[in-house]
């Protein structure tokens, strides 16, 4: 069962195509990631982001747990609610997590932009300002364990990152919040290079069988970086008129001026 079908995101009678085909890749993919060891897939995933200014999205500390939670609803004080698609909870020793919200697309934009409200209204701008309130209790987590890092991270299919739309959703966070934000972004066609490694070095039947289905959806949908061009492997032998070297070149005669008569005529 889809966890977007559970969670009521896929309905045939719904009619933003694009949209739902989205929040399916989305729960496929990082559903799969919850049967798997984080150190499989997700956390090389995670480590491939990096941001406007080149920072790369880091997890101090050996996570020796996640949590996952999918389109929860996030309505905090003095903010603009959102449903981000995914949020994780990267547990590390001695109770430190680090949040991760992400906002994942397919074909879609973004779905809202800045508007005269005092908060934040662009989809992300609005998902970085609820990012830097939300609690662990405020996801169902438990009071116990204390926030190390936060970061949002924005998913796509583009092959380079989609700077101009950063930078309009960091623009609006700045003029309405007066602080500087941060947006990591990562593309899902980094996903299958790792997927492929981890498969080479994985001797689990069941990690492997869930691996393979994640790396055969994404292929399937095309979601691939361009690998360049294959070695030509054949070739064909021509014709030996193609082989001769002519050793004598022999040009027409062109004189210096041609005098031509002109004769014009008007066609009623």
């Amino acid at each position: 069962m889809s966890i977007a079908e559970i969670r009521g995101k896929i309905s045939e009678t719904g009619t933003n195509l694009s949209e739902r085909m989205e929040d399916l890749l989305t729960s496929d993919i990082f559903g799969c990631m919850r049967y798997l060891p984080a150190q499989k897939a997700l956390i090389p995933f995670l480590q491939t982001a990096h941001s406007l200014h080149g920072n790369i999205l880091t997890i101090q500390g050996e996570v020796i747990r996640v949590h996952y939670s999918f389109w929860p609803w996030l309505k905090l004080a003095n903010r603009t609610p959102c449903e981000p698609d995914v949020v994780l909870c990267l547990e590390t020793e001695e109770n430190q997590v680090h949040l991760v919200v992400i906002e994942a697309k397919y074909y879609s934009g973004l779905s809202s932009e800045e508007d005269e409200r005092a908060e934040p209204n662009d989809q992300l701008a609005r998902e970085l300002d609820n990012l830097d309130a939300v609690s662990c209790a405020t996801l169902g987590w438990g009071t116990h364990l204390e926030i190390a890092s936060r970061a949002l991270l924005f998913v796509t299919q583009n092959m380079g990152i989609p700077r101009d739309l950063l930078v309009k959703s960091l623009a609006e966070y700045r003029r309405k919040r007066n602080k500087d934000g941060e947006i990591f972004w990562v593309s899902w066609r980094f996903l299958p290079p790792i997927l492929e490694q981890s498969l080479e070095q994985e001797s689990v039947p069941e990690n492997r069988a869930v691996m393979a289905d994640m790396l055969a959806l994404l292929l399937r949908k095309g979601l691939i970086m361009f690998g360049g061009v294959e070695p030509i492997t054949e070739c064909f032998v021509l014709p030996d008129f193609y082989h001769l070297t002519p050793t004598k070149y022999s040009w027409p005669v062109i004189p210096e001026s041609l005098d031509i008569d002109y004769v014009f005529e008007v066609m009623r």
